[in-house]
Order: C-alpha cells, then structure tokens, then sequence
C-alpha cells in the first residue's frame, strides 16, 4: 500500500530572488483545472533579507489552504529547494514549477489523465513549452519520442523541462532526487537517473510557458566548465553504460554547448576550438546541426501557433 495520497499532486515551487514573478506562477497551479493539489512554496532566499520579505508578502496574498510555504534556514542552491520540497510532499504525484514560469489551466488535468492510464513501467510524463522573453512569444520546444530516454537526454538530442514533468512519487524515491553538490543541470542528473530505470511519456501538447528573461541561471564561461565536470561526476554511473562511442559523442555534444557560450562571451579562439570538436564525430555534427535547426524552426512555427 502506497505511504503517498492517492490522486493528490504534489507542486513544488522553489522561489530564489523572483518575488516579483512568483505570483503568476502561484496562481497557474491554484487555477488548475485538476483540484487535488498540494502546493508547496520553498523560499531558497536568505532567511531575512528583503527577498525572503517579499516573498512572504506574496504568500499572504492567498487565502487557498492548498497553498504552503517552506521556510529554510539559508539559500544554498536550487536543488537543495527541490528535495526540501519532495522531502514535505505527500502526494502521489510530483510537479515542479520555476518561479519565473506558469502553467496551461489544464496542464495537471491533461497529465493525471495520461499517466493514470499507464503502466508502472512508466515513471512520468512531460510536454511540450512555449518560450518568452517576458510577454514576448519567442519560440517552442519541439515533441520527440517517448520511453527511456536517458541517452537522448545526456546526448543533449532533446529538451525536458523540469517545470513539464509530471512523475510518479514512489518511481522518483527509487531513483533518487536532485544533487545536491551541483549548482546547474540538475534536472539532467535527475532525468538521467529517471529514466534510466522508467520511461518517460511525451503528452503532446503546449502546457507549460518558460520565462527567459531573466539571466539568473546563465553562469560565466569558467563556472560553465566546472558545470559540465560535475554534472559528469553526477552521473558517472549511468555514462559508463554507454558504449565508448555514444560516449564520445556525448562529450563532444556538450564541448559544442561550452564552445557556442564561449562564441557569445566573445573568446573566439577557444569557443571555434570547442565548437569544430563536432567534426570528429559525424553524427554528432549532424545533432549539432539538428539542435541548432530545432530553435530555428521553433521560432518559425510560433506564426503558425498564433493563428
């Protein structure tokens, strides 16, 4: 018998210096179609200063006895936040919801539906996302296949937001939360690890909205470096399954991410090193390309969507 409630959704909300923001993301889960849902707001802030005021302003706001707030002792990084949260959650199933983003109204509705319907082999399910840069529409994130897609993920072939998922409470306890030691690509760790042992289901449809207008989380070039080599420690494990090749091609996918943000701090040299190590591997030039394609046709297609 499951120690989770049963049909009840458990949201997360880590909140780090976004106060201002906050509120729309609070009301995209209060307002959701789907009614069984906890939501638990953790403040990743210093434990006085006037972020943590802020956010506690905005917290009283509500009067939605679903609505809770986290208080933690100091800020240490976003994932911390998340596990604090997954630690206070009591629901059978598990959503995260950056500060800065918001959902459709029926996004939990729409994914309970699905995942409700599935075996347990499958551990969650994800969507698709609109990007903008404040109200302004930018692009989408294209479908891709479905199942375990840890490889795909690593390889860096597509993109999972966090803030899409919808995962199964008990299938995230087995596999293990959000590392800690690492300060980015946290929500690869865990997707890594995630779907290495479940499959992942792709509900094919817009129903989470990313904000990318806030430059928060764009760390400098040399911070970027050592992100890559923790995030590779992180998950050392599950890349060592890999054949030799499929692994050299990971490596060589993320060189061609660290060169193309070298490209744009404008240290050239380096950056066309990092990016040109694509053309040891041919196909792995080719999802360079596809990835780089996939913006370009995301950012055509939004015409299409506003029609």
């Amino acid at each position: 018998m499951s120690k989770y409630q049963k049909n009840l959704v458990s949201v997360i909300i880590p909140s780090y210096k976004r106060a201002e923001k906050l509120k729309r993301a609070i009301e995209s889960v209060l307002n959701q179609t789907y009614l069984e849902i906890e939501l638990l707001v953790v403040n990743d802030n210093e434990k006085d200063d006037e972020f943590s005021i802020k956010l506690r302003e905005i917290i009283s706001l509500f009067t939605d006895c679903r609505l809770k707030l986290i208080e933690q002792e100091k800020h240490i990084n976003g994932a911390v936040a998340r596990n604090v949260g997954i630690k206070h959650s009591k629901g059978e199933y598990v959503a995260f919801l950056d500060d800065d983003n918001y959902w459709e109204r029926n996004k939990i509705e729409r994914q309970v539906a699905v995942l409700s319907k599935l075996d347990h082999s499958w551990g969650g399910v994800s969507s698709k996302k609109k990007y903008f840069n404040n109200d302004k529409f930018i692009r989408i994130s294209l479908p891709y296949k479905s199942g375990k897609i840890y490889e795909e993920i690593l390889l860096r072939r597509i993109e999972v937001g966090t803030s899409t998922l919808l995962l199964r409470h008990e299938a995230l306890d087995k596999t293990g939360y959000f590392d800690e030691t690492l300060n980015r690509h946290q929500e690869l760790q865990l997707l890594t690890y995630f779907t290495y042992r479940y499959k992942l289901k792709l509900v094919n449809e817009f129903l989470h909205n990313a904000d990318i207008s806030d430059g928060q989380n764009r760390p400098n070039v040399e911070r970027f470096k050592q992100v890559k080599k923790d995030f590779f420690n992180s998950v050392k494990p599950i890349i060592d399954t890999l054949p030799i090749r499929r692994q050299r091609r990971m490596y060589i996918m993320h060189n061609f991410e660290l060169g193309y943000a070298l490209l744009k701090n404008k240290q050239y040299r380096e950056g066309i090193k990092k990016c040109l190590s694509v053309l040891w591997s041919p196909f792995t030039l080719y999802y360079a390309i596809y990835r780089s394609l996939e913006r370009i046709i995301g950012t055509k297609l939004k015409g299409i969507l506003l029609k």
